[in-house]
């Protein structure tokens, strides 16, 4: 079975209503481009994938089984990307210290990715999504698993990267410093349920990059396919409002730090944003004025 149950033009009109909606909503400072051909082909999303096991969907409008519900995740983010015309991503699946919390928890994620591998390569080749697993650990339990995929998806179109027993001291081996290199240059970074960006630091590849928070886990029962367009679109968002502000800092004019002082640090700017009614969706970005809280 797969994640897709819906046709890309869908996607296409509801990701564009959605920006819509955020273009009419924000009021913001910064003026927000309108939707154009390549507005997303830069933007490279590198999501640390978390609340596996505290994220619980009551009603899920798929029934699969637990070892596909990160998998079925990153299937749906990955193909959403590719429609709206974006070229690469990025997911952390686990880091090192996950074996610090002891051997079962260890085995779940393998258990995870062992029940996924067959639907996952299937649907990776179809829709011409060429697979990139990085491990430094040459005797990782499922690499000969990770190398068929590979291999199996070498043809595709849209280039998704997946971090294997991450550890940020990768840069002090040459092997771990060429494995960063084939990474694309990361401009928005996704945390679910922690709201701090500890674990999974990529040296290097996220000297530009802004921080998106995620209240909801990455379970795939728990997001809608329109919930999960909403996710792009934050990330799109943040991108764009905080571009010139890391440390490829651009200052702006003076007058410009004055009324940023005063939007900031007198008045505490803070806005919230409601896209639709009942929303199931919570999402917290920062820009050059202050804490954005978005609701979908």
């Amino acid at each position: 079975m797969y994640p897709i149950r819906i046709p890309p033009n869908n996607i296409r009109n509801i990701y564009k209503s959605i920006w819509f909606s955020i273009y009419n909503k924000i009021d913001y400072d910064y003026s927000l481009p309108s939707l154009t051909d390549g507005i997303i082909e830069n933007l490279v999303i590198y999501d640390i994938l978390d609340g596996t096991r505290t994220s619980l969907s009551e009603k899920p409008h798929y029934k699969i089984r637990n070892e596909l519900e990160v998998p079925y995740y990153c299937l749906s983010f990955i193909y959403a990307l590719s429609v709206l015309g974006a070229k690469s991503c990025v997911f952390l699946v686990h880091t090192s210290y996950n074996r610090a919390r002891g051997k079962k928890e260890f085995e779940r994620i393998e258990n995870s990715i062992k029940k996924s591998y067959k639907p996952f390569k299937k649907f990776l080749k179809k829709y011409l999504i060429k697979c990139h697993c990085l491990s430094l650990n040459s005797n990782y339990e499922v690499i000969e698993l990770l190398r068929d995929l590979e291999n199996e998806t070498r043809n595709g179109k849209f280039d998704a990267y997946f971090l294997f027993d991450y550890n940020d001291e990768w840069q002090k081996s040459d092997k771990g410093v060429k494995l960063i290199e084939t990474l694309p240059e990361i401009n928005v970074y996704i945390r679910h349920t922690k709201f701090q960006p500890s674990g999974g630091w990529i040296p290097h590849k996220m000297k530009k990059s802004s921080f998106l928070y995620s209240q909801n886990g990455t379970t795939f029962s728990n997001w809608r396919y329109d919930e999960i367009i909403s996710l792009v679109c934050m990330a799109l968002l943040t991108k764009i409002l905080n571009e010139n502000e890391s440390l490829d800092k651009k200052y702006p004019s003076y007058n410009d730090i004055r009324y940023r002082y005063k939007r900031r640090e007198l008045d505490l700017f803070a806005k919230t944003i409601y896209l639709r009614e009942n929303p199931k969706k919570l999402f917290i970005l920062g820009s050059p004025l202050g804490p954005i809280r978005v609701y979908y």
